[in-house]
């Protein structure tokens, strides 16, 4: 007999986020700000306690920003640009 083609599965998925959190020099502690706008720390250890023997996927994200030069007026596409206008 086949397997049947029709699988129902309810899936929960349990998720820790914290948004632009610092990582101190140990790696052990955490500093972020709350909704409050008032400086947290907390330990990674008590962050992860709740996923103890369990299979995780686990995911670190590095954020940085990079102000970019603008162009000069003297660029190729500037002067393609104003090519256009004459015409």
């Amino acid at each position: 007999m086949s397997k049947s083609k029709l699988n129902f599965t309810r899936t929960t998925t349990d998720k820790l986020t914290v948004k632009a959190g610092v990582l101190s020099e140990d790696c052990s502690h955490i500093a972020y700000t709350d909704e409050n706008d008032c400086e947290q720390v907390v330990r990674v250890a008590d962050l992860l306690a709740a996923f103890k023997n369990q299979v995780i996927d686990f995911s670190v994200a590095l954020k940085t920003d990079e102000d970019l030069e603008l162009i000069g007026s003297d660029s190729e596409y500037d002067s393609e640009i104003d090519d256009s206008d004459e015409m």
